[in-house]
Parts: C-alpha cells; sequence; structure tokens
C-alpha cells in the first residue's frame, strides 16, 4: 500500500517542521510496512496550483492523508481535485484544525472522501491497516457508496502520549528547515535548532484559541514523561547535531512540578542545549526561571496581545494585567533572558487610539522582539462565534498575517490596520533599543535570507 501524507504550506515558509503529520508518519512506519512520504510543500517555490498539478497528476497513492490548518484549506482543497482528477481510485482523508471545527464543511467538499476529527495517529493507523475501509474506524466520517455521510464513533485521546515514537523529521528536508530556524536568533544566529511538543492541550481559555485547542486535543491537559522529552532531546542531537530546542507548547510552564523534574534532568544529564518556551505572564516567577536558565533556557516567548485592557478583558478573555506583563519582563530581563513578545491588532471594535497603545507600550516595553499580527477569528473559536456576523469574507482566506476579515463596523479595515502593523514594526525594530540587532540581522547573506523570509508575511 502506497501512503502519502501532505502538508500543504505554499504560503510563509518557516524554520517551523509539520509535527502533528511526523507524529502520523513516525507510527505508521512502527506498526505497519507501507510504502510512505510526506509531502511537504514549504520550501516549494513558484505557482501553488501549477506546482501541484506537477506533483500529483505524476504518481498514485492508495490513500492520501492531508492535514490543514484554515489557513491551508484552499489549497488542500486543491491538491484532492487534482489528485481524484488523475487517480479517482486514491482515498483523501483530511484532518487536522479545519476539518475538526468544520466537519460538515469539509466532509461536504466532492474531492473529500473522509476526514479524521481530533488526534490522527491512531485513526489513521486503523485506516491503513484495515486496508483503507473507513468502516468502525472510530474518529472519522466518511462517505458510503451513495454519498451519505457516515459518522463512526469518537475517537479517544491518547492518554499516555509516551506512546508515540518521534515525529519522522527524516521525511522532511530538514537540512532546509534548520537553514530557517530563527526561533532563538536573539541568542544566537548559529543555532541548529528543531521543535519539540512535550504536551496536548490548554487549561486556559483565551477566545483566539478555545474551545478549538479542547475539540482537537481535549479538556484535559496530557504531558509526556520529563524522561521522554529528554530521551528526544538526545536522539535529535546524535542524528542531526542539534544544539538548540524550541518548545512548541502553548505554555511550557502549567505544571511547576513538571518542569522542574524536566530541568532538573536537563541539568544531571548535561543535555547542554539552549532553548526557548511559551508561556503566559502570570505564570513567570524568579526562582522557577533561575532554575529553568540553568537547564538551558535563553528565552521566553510571551502572549502580552494588546496595550488595551479593554481588548485583553472583553475581546481577548486573556485574564492578564499590564502590571503583571511589566512584572514578566522585569523578571526575564533580571535573569538576562530574551524575550520575544506577541502583539495582534485589529481586534473587533479595537480602536485606533487603542491600536497605537499597543505599539507604544511594546516599545516601551524592554524586550528584544515582537510580532505584531492581525486579529484573526479561527473557525470554532469564541471569538468566532461571537463576531462572526461580521466576517465579510469566505473562511478561507484567513490570513492573520495580512488582512482583516472582518466588516468597517467594527474594524479599522484592511488598509488602516496594514499601515498600522508597519508602523508598529518599523517603531519597534528602528527604536535605538532594537536598530543594533536589526541591522545584524542582515550582516551575512544567511542571516539575510532568513529576515528576508520572516518580512514576508509583513
Amino acid at each position: 500500500m502506497k501512503i502519502a501524507l501532505v502538508f500543504p504550506r505554499f504560503k510563509y515558509p518557516s524554520g517551523d517542521p509539520p509535527i502533528g503529520i511526523s507524529y502520523i508518519a513516525s507510527l505508521l512506519r512502527e506498526q505497519t510496512e507501507v510504502d510512505l512520504e510526506i509531502i511537504d510543500t514549504t520550501f516549494y517555490q513558484g505557482n501553488s496550483e501549477k506546482l501541484i498539478r506537477q506533483i500529483f497528476s505524476q504518481k498514485s497513492y492508495d490513500i492520501v492523508g492531508i492535514s490543514c490548518m484554515t489557513t491551508m484549506i484552499r489549497d488542500g482543497l486543491t491538491i484532492a481535485q487534482v489528485i481524484k482528477k488523475y487517480f479517482p481510485a486514491t482515498k483523501v482523508i483530511f484532518g487536522g484544525p479545519h476539518p475538526t471545527v468544520l466537519p460538515d464543511e469539509t466532509i461536504k467538499n466532492p474531492y473529500v472522501d473522509a476526514i479524521c476529527i481530533g488526534e490522527g495517529e491512531i485513526t489513521f493507523l486503523e485506516l491503513v491497516q484495515q486496508g483503507g475501509n473507513f468502516i468502525n474506524v472510530n474518529g472519522l466520517w466518511y462517505k458510503n457508496a451513495h454519498g451519505d455521510v457516515i459518522k463512526n464513533n469518537p475517537r479517544e485521546k491518547i492518554e499516555n502520549i509516551d506512546v508515540l515514537p518521534y515525529p519522522a523529521f527524516d521525511l522532511l528536508p530538514m537540512e532546509d528547515y534548520f537553514k530557517y530556524w530563527f526561533q532563538l536568533d536573539s541568542v544566537a544566529r548559529n543555532l541548529r535548532g528543531i521543535n519539540l511538543l512535550t504536551s496536548r492541550g490548554c487549561p486556559y481559555r483565551c477566545s483566539f484559541c478555545q474551545p478549538t485547542l479542547c475539540k482537537l486535543f481535549g479538556e484535559k491537559l496530557r504531558q509526556r514523561s520529563p524522561a521522554n522529552v529528554i530521551s528526544e532531546i538526545e536522539w535529535w542531537k546524535e542524528k542531526y547535531g542539534t544544539n538548540a530546542v524550541m518548545f512548541q507548547d502553548d505554555t511550557l510552564v502549567v505544571n511547576r512540578r513538571w518542569i522542574e523534574e524536566l530541568c532538573d534532568l536537563l541539568i544531571i544529564n548535561k543535555t547542554n542545549v539552549s532553548w526557548g518556551c511559551n508561556t503566559r505572564v502570570d505564570l513567570v516567577e524568579r526562582d522557577m526561571f533561575l532554575k529553568m536558565k540553568q537547564a538551558g533556557l535563553r528565552k521566553a516567548f510571551i502572549g502580552i496581545e494588546s496595550g488595551s485592557q479593554r481588548v485583553l478583558d472583553e475581546i481577548y478573555n486573556k485574564k492578564i494585567t499590564h502590571d503583571q506583563v511589566i512584572r514578566a519582563v522585569s523578571i526575564l530581563k533580571s535573569i538576562d533572558i530574551k524575550i520575544q513578545g506577541y502583539f495582534m491588532i485589529g481586534a473587533p471594535t479595537e480602536t485606533e487610539k487603542e491600536i497605537e497603545s499597543t505599539i507604544k507600550f511594546a516599545k516601551k516595553l524592554d524586550i528584544d522582539e515582537a510580532t505584531f499580527s492581525i486579529t484573526t477569528p479561527l473557525p470554532g473559536t469564541y471569538l468566532y462565534d461571537n463576531t462572526k456576523n461580521h466576517i465579510n469574507q469566505e473562511i478561507d482566506n484567513l490570513d492573520y498575517y495580512s488582512k482583516s476579515i472582518y466588516d468597517d463596523r467594527i474594524s479599522l479595515g484592511h488598509n488602516k490596520l496594514n499601515r498600522l502593523k508597519k508602523k508598529a514594526m518599523l517603531m519597534f525594530y528602528l527604536s535605538p533599543k532594537h536598530i543594533g540587532y536589526t541591522l545584524n540581522s542582515f550582516a551575512s547573506m544567511e542571516a539575510a535570507k532568513k529576515s528576508l523570509m520572516k518580512l514576508q508575511r509583513f
């Protein structure tokens, strides 16, 4: 049986490999003997539709799994259409966030045979073990011979995620990913880094993420054992010579006992990797982060989101204050941890004055890097449900880097928001505090290529 797993990222290439689809590939490889490949379009150049025809009109597969976020669904469906045109017997299954939160809309597409809802590893494995038969595979919705949608039982979550083999990164163009990995550039530009996930789920209820994360991963936070995480870090060090790690978990430090055990093992084993992680500002405590630094922490990524407390409270349900942001930044800087702040502009009902306050707040804070994205109501989130009557574009047109999909009744409009976003970037990175870092970002050909790749988003 020939299987292809597809990650249709044609826009905004980055140094972040697709972890989810790589986990599915690793389990298939461990438990079956199928002919398997991952088709990752991240570094393909040129017209996406032309490339899709070139790739998928020349080689047949028994099953093609396509992993899609909402921002990728248009290209994903184009791929499915091409596959069905040239190889109509190929079974096309969609998985990932988009079909999980919008299952009815996804399964009704004529080029989609089935969708996987929630975690895909065991579901896809059982499908392959059944020779591509959809019947009684929990977690799948599929169409029968008459075109009726059959909804199998939901899939139980994987209770112990230590059982999963490490992601099959060797099926990806990893040297390209290493080349463009920029997560810890403000720490050092010569790091060879890789991304890891240590948990599934998030206990917080920010409106721009939830309840989508719960639909994907369940209400309960599940964490790998610290020993399993250390083993994976050592695995990639030996295989690829990596010396840096970015923990991609939404919030790594939710469980203090867990993070302290992880740090103890990193120190005892002399793992010697520099690493970064996401954290909430209200979880930053000096003694814990001092231990994390001893264990290799060099950079913290914090969700600050807005300079308007009204926006934080009423729109994002972030449950943080500006005083907590200032305190967290002060603690992190006092122990010499680099900081990247995440900000959003263009929230529904957000005024230009409130956006200006975000720009000023970002510039005032003693942080090293900042990203400014357009507030985007991802389907299935509270933000989407609360504001969907004001969305004036198709969902497959979502792009949190370049456009707002809200109408002018509650948004400042596309052109003004883009001007404000550019203003935010220029005021932050051309300020006296950051101009040195900005110039250094173009000091070599390699650094310039990486910086230009990041700038594609802005």
